[in-house]
């Protein structure tokens, strides 16, 4: 009898996971398609736009070690990046994991810095679904820095 329950449940285990990685696939599409939003927004120089992307109460943890917290700060933030002549951002995605309505993910960027040079660094943000969108709830950010001189 047991013998007949296992298969029963490896049955309906292979059934459903099909569906569930047609499900996954789905939101990781959705959290590349707010990436992308992120990025036209940035490159659109809209603060309060970049900022909607973000949960109300987020936690932003700057390149510089510097800790912004809310959604107004996180606008104050960029509203300070795009005054300072940051433009002209790339993102591009490197790992996204989805576990039911929170995900993570991971992505790498290149932005231009006030005096044009090229800039870049990763991001890991973790997200959570609210009403029906994926809003960032904690993000860390970090910038690459060159390599020291070779003895």
């Amino acid at each position: 009898m047991k013998s007949s329950a296992s298969v029963s449940f490896l049955i309906l285990v292979s059934m459903l996971l099909p569906g569930l990685a047609i499900a996954n696939q789905q939101e990781v599409r959705a959290i590349e398609d707010r990436l992308n939003q992120y990025e036209t927004r940035f490159n659109q120089g809209d603060a309060e736009a970049v900022a909607a992307l973000f949960s109300e109460d987020v936690v932003y943890y700057d390149a510089l070690g510097q800790v912004h917290e809310g959604r107004e700060a996180v606008q104050k933030l960029y509203q300070g990046n795009f005054d300072a002549g940051f433009r002209d951002m790339t993102v591009e995605p490197i790992e996204i994991e989805v576990l039911e309505d929170t995900a993570y993910d991971i992505a790498r960027y290149t932005v231009s810095g006030p005096e044009g040079t090229r800039l870049q660094g990763h991001h890991l943000a973790i997200l959570s679904k609210e009403d029906g969108e994926w809003t960032v709830q904690r993000t860390m950010v970090n910038a690459a820095m060159p390599q020291p001189p070779a003895n």
